[in-house]
Formats: C-alpha cells, structure tokens, sequence
C-alpha cells in the first residue's frame, strides 16, 4: 500500500516537471526609456525600463503599447513546448529571441509591408483585365513570401502541427486580402467576378464551413465575398448574431470570432476620433467577446 502511494506520488511528480518544462512561455522585456503596457488576453501587466514579464499557457496574441508612439499588436505562433523572447528597445523596435524568432519578425514585422506593396502591381494589372498575369504575378509573389517562413505552400495538410496551420492562414488571408481588395471596387464587374471565382475556389472553397478569423484579414476577405455572393458557387452558413447592430444582414454570414472584428473595427476608429460612441464598442468587446 505504502509503495502503491509512493509511486502514484512519482508519477505526478514526473508529470508536473514535464508539464513545467514542456510549457509554451513567453517573455517580454522592456528595454524602452519609458513604461510599456503589454496586454494578453486578460492579462495586462505595466513594465517600467529594464522589467520584464513572462506569459505562459496558449498565447495568440499581445499587445504593446507605450507612451512614445509604440502601439504594437503582435501575431504568435508558438507550440506547446516552445519558448519565445520579445524585446522593447529605445527607438520601439521590437527584436526576437527563441524558437521561430525570424517566422515572428518577418510575420510581424515586414509580411503588410511585402503584401501591401504588391497592391499597386495588381491594380495596374486588373485595369488591363489580364486575369492570367494576375495569377501568376500573385502566385508567385506567394511563393516568395512562403520561402521566407519555410513552407511550401497555404495548403492546410494533417501533417501540419498547430502554428503551422495558424501560420499558413495568416499568410494566405494576409495576400488574399491586398489582392480581392484591389478588384472589389473595379468598374468592370465581369473581371471582379472572374478574379473572385478563381481566388475562391482555389484557395477559400475548403474553408467556408469551419471559417474562423484569428486576424482582421480572413474578415475582410469574408467581406468582400458577402458582398459579391451571387457569383459564389456556395451557401454560405449563417450563424447567431452576438451583438445586434444594423449590419446583421452582414454579420449573419460570420462566425462569432470574426464578429468581433467588427466591433473592434468600429471601436479603433471612434477612438482615433475620440467619438464617446466607442464606449459602446469597447463594452461589446470586454462583455461579448472577451474569450474569442
């Protein structure tokens, strides 16, 4: 009986210390003149100069924001087991340390400035009505962008393990986005349709009945299909409204975790304008949303 306990005892002792050790952490460190805010889920914590901060558990997003011009939201994709150091320096660069430090830096750092900067190439190409070399010109640039982070391709296979998948997503609505963006307000509607056919069967038809949105680019995608819906060959499902507002017409065709991007998008410009109506949003967004 006593080695019965005994060993019962061992193996939760071995199980903690392979729990603590296998845990995902984060670690933030401020080596800006000033204090930094970092914020994780429900998790805030105020660092002055030369403080840091560690965060543990499954961590999909922080936020930094400090008192000169640093607002920073930053992607993570990390596994169970893998550990991560962000660093606060004096001019509000931010550095990586740790497992997939440079996937962190190019995804948070530099993939809008490489997507965005491609926007211009498809707006000229679209003008022209070139559906061919919009493909290729896109596809491509793709695959430059996936050689930066190591990975073949967006496709989602079993084989994929958790940030991989994440990682895949975020790139794929990140490039999606500039490129439908730029068609979607064309005068030639019949080119609009023909580049939304072919983006959507080729790289968004799979995702329809379990979309979700871990960033503001799958909901700006999901937008722009909303409002060209006639020409999708799918039934797009609809889902309950969270909060009601005069744009559930729309909203009905989002998951709960992309409704949020509404609000969020609704609160960050009335507060940019200092508009008391973002209380509204804010509390939305703190009551309804907080575990999305």
């Amino acid at each position: 009986m006593k080695q019965s306990f005994l060993s019962k005892r061992i193996v939760y002792i071995l199980l903690f210390c392979y729990s603590a050790l296998s845990s995902q952490k984060l670690t933030i460190i401020n080596n800006n003149l000033g204090n930094v805010t970092v914020k994780n889920s429900n998790t805030e914590a105020i660092l002055k100069d030369g403080n840091k901060k560690e965060f543990s558990g499954i961590i999909k997003r922080i936020s930094i924001k400090g008192t000169r011009d640093l607002d920073k939201s930053l992607f993570i994709y990390l596994e169970p087991n893998e550990k991560l150091t962000i660093t606060v320096e004096k001019d509000n660069a931010i550095t990586y340390m740790g497992d997939q430090a440079d996937i962190h830096k190019y995804l948070n750092e530099k993939l809008n400035v490489d997507t965005y900067g491609k926007m211009k190439d498809y707006l000229n190409i679209s003008e022209k009505k070139e559906l061919s070399s919009l493909k290729i010109n896109s596809e491509l640039f793709l695959t430059e962008v996936l050689k930066k982070v190591n990975l073949p391709n967006v496709i989602l296979s079993p084989e994929d393990n958790n940030s991989t998948k994440k990682i895949k997503n975020h790139i794929k609505y990140n490039w999606l986005y500039t490129i439908l963006s730029s068609v979607n307000n064309l005068k030639d509607k019949n080119f609009t349709r023909e580049v939304i056919d072919y983006y959507y069967k080729k790289y968004i038809h799979s995702d329809i009945t379990q979309y979700t949105c871990n960033s503001v680019f799958p909901y700006n995608v999901m937008g722009i299909l909303i409002k060209n819906k006639d020409i999708i060959p799918d039934k797009f499902p609809i889902y309950p409204i969270v909060e009601h507002t005069d744009s559930d017409n729309i909203n009905q065709y989002f998951p709960a975790n992309c409704q949020k991007f509404y609000f969020i998008d609704k609160y960050r410009y009335l507060n940019h304008i200092n508009d008391p109506q973002k209380n509204y949003y804010e509390k939305v967004l703190n009551e309804k949303f907080n575990d999305q």
